[in-house]
């Protein structure tokens, strides 16, 4: 699926360090192997795409990019170990392409030069695939600058 890339949005992408064929790529894999989130309430859709030292996401629309945003930390896995007690969790506006499942609000462990701190995810609790908004993004960009300048 080729999305629409407006000239803002490459413009985006070349400030977070992404090529426009990167995030291509990240969409396609999202809808060949259908892991992505979908919003429950129009047709927009999360893809992210994880290499060793940066995960990007997409958030595009069967036609455009809407947003693409990165960050070099690793999640690794929910808050806890366990994603079992659901209970509490508040949904989000989001569901699992793959299983249908809504996507829970859920405090997920990250980490990044050897720091690991708790965050708000996204995390399907059936296929255990996790995200983070953009709004998240910009403060672990926030974060990472700092581990960095006090390792420098």
């Amino acid at each position: 699926m080729m999305v629409k890339i407006s000239e803002e949005m490459d413009n985006l992408l070349k400030d977070n360090g992404i090529k426009q064929e990167e995030i291509q790529e990240v969409i396609d894999n999202a809808e060949s192997s259908g892991t992505k989130l979908k919003a429950r309430d129009d047709d927009l859709a999360i893809a992210k795409g994880v290499s060793d030292n940066l995960t990007m996401y997409a958030v595009y629309s069967p036609s455009e990019l809407v947003d693409a945003y990165a960050h070099k930390m690793n999640i690794l896995g929910v808050t806890g170990g366990e994603i079992d007690d659901v209970a509490n969790d508040d949904e989000s506006e989001w569901e699992c392409a793959k299983c249908g499942e809504i996507a829970l609000e859920r405090n997920v462990d990250m980490t990044y030069m050897g720091v690991t701190r708790p965050g708000p995810g996204l995390v399907c609790p059936k296929c255990d695939e996790y995200y983070v908004s953009a709004g998240v993004a910009k403060t672990l960009k926030t974060a990472e600058s700092i581990l960095e300048e006090k390792r420098a």
